[in-house]
C-alpha cells in the first residue's frame, strides 16, 4: 500500500493530487494513524484509488473496524459500507464518538445503522 501522509494547515492547501488517489481526512481520536498530527492542523492520508474498492473494503484496509467509526463522508455523501470509491475522491472519518447531532436520520433513512441495538424512536 503505498501512502502519503501531509499535515496542512488551513492557510496552506497543497493543490497536486493525482486523480487515481483517495484523500482521507481523519478527526479526532483517528488522527493517531498520523504520527506527530496535530489538532489544529488538517490531518489527511493520501493512498492510491483501487478500482470498484467499497467504503467497507477501504476501513479494512486502514486496519479500521466498523465499531471503530462514527458518521463518514465520501465526498460529502454519508458513507455505508457498500458506498464505492471513486478515483480522487474526498472521504472523512469520523470516530464513534463523533456522529451527526440529530442522529443523521434524515440521511440514513430514519433507522439506526446498528443492527444490534434496539432503538425506539417514538
Amino acid at each position: 500500500m503505498q501512502c502519503i501522509v501531509a499535515q496542512e494547515t488551513s492557510d496552506v492547501r497543497k493543490t497536486i493530487m493525482n486523480s487515481r488517489r483517495i484523500e482521507i481526512h481523519l478527526y479526532g481520536a483517528l488522527r493517531s494513524l498520523v504520527p506527530d498530527s496535530r489538532p489544529d492542523e488538517d490531518t489527511v492520508l493520501r493512498l492510491d484509488s483501487i478500482s470498484n474498492e467499497t467504503f467497507g473494503g477501504l476501513v479494512a484496509r486502514l486496519g479500521l473496524k466498523p465499531s471503530d467509526l462514527g458518521d463518514c463522508f465520501i465526498d460529502g455523501t454519508l458513507a455505508k459500507p457498500s458506498s464505492l470509491i471513486p478515483e480522487g475522491a474526498r472521504i472523512g472519518l469520523f470516530p464513534f464518538n463523533m456522529v451527526l447531532l440529530c442522529g443523521g436520520q434524515h440521511l440514513k433513512g430514519h433507522g439506526y445503522t446498528h443492527t444490534d441495538v434496539d432503538v425506539d424512536y417514538y
